[in-house]
């Protein structure tokens, strides 16, 4: 490669240390002619400092923004690809859902663009840590608390994207980065929506028409099978993960792909005792395991992050041991880190939103192991595993209908540093939203302020309740702090008390009431009334409550 860059704008050479021409500004980009980016300038903004990897799409680089200092992970597509509508449309996507996502556990996008001579970029957040593949290859099966941990945050993360609408749809180790916490706890983040669809579309149409894209170790069955998806085809494969965390083996040991893919959509998965007998697993351990993995949707966890606190709870109480293994803490009930409140609760029957997992003692019971048939006959499940299995780069597979695709982003994982020492786990604390975030939602009661009223049937709302002394503004401050928790129940009774109330109100009270109600609306499954108020709340809220205003107008609203 020469050691020279060059001006567009006039022609001149300079070293390599110089990033834009004295004479008139332009970046300099690099005298070779070859694609490789070391050392120029992209978008006029990112300064490349060293290659981190590159996949089926694009490279990765290491990015330095000249202006702010601030480091990312810029991802660059393949010129080769520039004409490639689908390979477009599919690095579009993941600029356009990552960047919908607020999470501390997913990954976030800077920028995204086209420079003027056809160079598509993504900036990302540069995650200085490793990916949960190659912690696992290096240390074997984790001490269960660290497993559960990196889960449950991965969890909270997939919560958010399918409150939002966003199924992942290659959920793998390699899409999990392990980064640190201040205090040296692991930190997970979700990475690469670059095949990732708004469940509300035709969510297999990711690139022709027959094409399901994905990597096939860590499919569901129905996305084997070519049916349409929705979150909980993410908790499938979540649950996968979580097994091969524990175990450092996949459930479905076969001898081929194949093989695996078809065991996936007949046959029940091994337990942890049969995969790792050395570990003395509890019944409520497995429990989990065994309805986060069941063949039938409907028998699974509804929510992520019901899945993500249920195994943190069980796997919390085993002996410390075994929870010690690798030299790796044993945790308390307490979480170490504490996340913004900043995502939406889902609907629910009964369930509720909660800030961190429990202790053993309030954590919800675990589930019952159900063995459930698939839906499909095994014939045609296997018929639509086996037609047409193409292996292409980066280790991603494309079920076929007859037509060969190019490959999804598979360099996801090289925007790291290599990690020290395996970190101590804690428990991501962000807030877990209660089952049925990707349920078919109906339109219950919708209670007004002077009596109830019902619609679809629904049983009408209890009568109004009395509000306390200090008027509307006192309501509104009874009632924030318990937004998160709120029960049918109480949603009632919040929206009896509240909503009568509104017109007396004025500025971020006013919009803080507007918000309650249509939270409160929300667990009700009243949507329509809940997008309205959610409406109404928007101009007047700020902070972390406008934030939760947008992903509920964007995650459920028409």
């Amino acid at each position: 490669m020469s050691d020279q860059k060059i001006c567009p704008t006039c022609g001149t050479e300079y070293p390599l240390s110089e990033r834009f021409c004295p004479r008139d500004g332009t970046a300099l980009r690099s005298a070779s002619a070859g694609s490789d980016l070391m050392g120029s300038v992209v978008a006029d903004r990112y300064h490349i400092l060293k290659k981190l990897g590159e996949g089926g799409m694009g490279q990765v680089y290491l990015a330095e923004h000249v202006k702010m200092g601030r480091k990312s992970a810029l991802k660059v597509m393949n010129p080769g690809m520039n004409q490639d509508a689908d390979a477009i449309a599919r690095f579009n996507r993941e600029a356009s859902n990552a960047s919908r996502l607020n999470h501390p556990n997913i990954c976030a996008i800077y920028d995204f663009g086209e420079t003027p001579d056809g160079l598509i970029y993504l900036a990302m957040e540069f995650i200085e840590g490793t990916s949960l593949t190659s912690l696992v290859e290096k240390n074997g099966a984790l001490p269960p608390a660290r497993a559960a941990s990196i889960i449950h945050q991965s969890a909270d993360a997939l919560q958010v994207a399918h409150d939002a609408g966003i199924v992942h749809r290659d959920l793998k180790p390699d899409n999990i980065m392990i980064a640190k916490n201040r205090d040296g706890t692991d930190l997970a983040k979700v990475v690469d929506f670059g095949i990732a669809k708004a469940h509300s579309s035709d969510a297999q149409k990711v690139t022709k028409t027959g094409l399901v894209v994905g990597t096939p170790e860590y499919m569901s069955p129905e996305q084997l099978a070519g049916d349409k998806l929705d979150g909980r085809s993410d908790i499938y494969s979540l649950a996968l993960v979580a097994f091969n965390c524990l175990t450092g083996k996949l459930p479905f040991p076969a001898e081929s792909a194949q093989e695996a893919m078809i065991a996936r959509l007949v046959e029940q998965p091994k337990t942890l005792a049969e995969m790792k007998p050395d570990v003395a697993w509890p019944a409520d351990v497995q429990a989990v395991m065994d309805k986060a993995l069941s063949r039938d949707a409907n028998e699974r966890y509804q929510s992520a992050a019901q899945f993500g606190r249920e195994l943190w709870a069980a796997c919390e109480s085993m002996p410390a041991s075994q929870a010690a293994e690798a030299g790796t803490q044993v945790l308390s009930a307490s979480p170490a880190a504490s996340v913004p409140k900043t995502r939406v609760a889902t609907p629910s029957e009964g369930g509720k939103t909660v800030a961190a997992p429990a202790a053993k003692g309030a954590a919800a019971a675990a589930p019952a192991s159900a063995s459930v048939p698939a839906k499909k006959s095994n014939a045609t499940m296997i018929a639509a595993a086996v037609i047409g299995v193409a292996v292409l780069a980066g280790g991603s597979y494309v079920m076929l209908g007859g037509t060969k695709d190019t490959p999804p982003a598979a360099d996801s994982t090289a925007v790291q540093q290599p990690a020290g020492q395996p970190q101590s786990a804690a428990p991501s604390a962000s807030p877990s939203a209660p089952a049925g975030g990707v349920q078919e939602m109906k339109t219950p009661v919708n209670p007004a302020g002077g009596g109830s009223r019902t619609q679809g049937g629904a049983a009408p709302v209890t009568p109004p309740v009395s509000a306390p002394a200090g008027g509307g503004a006192a309501v509104v401050a009874k009632w924030m702090p318990q937004h998160d928790d709120l029960t049918k129940g109480t949603a009632q009774q919040l929206v009896s008390e509240l909503e009568g109330l509104i017109p007396s109100l004025s500025g971020e009270t006013k919009g803080n009431a507007y918000y309650l109600v249509g939270r409160a609306y929300h667990k009700l499954d009243n949507i329509p009334d809940a997008c309205s108020m959610m409406e109404k709340a928007k101009p007047l809220v700020r902070g972390s409550t406008l934030s939760v205003v947008n992903l509920t107008i964007e995650g459920i609203c028409p």
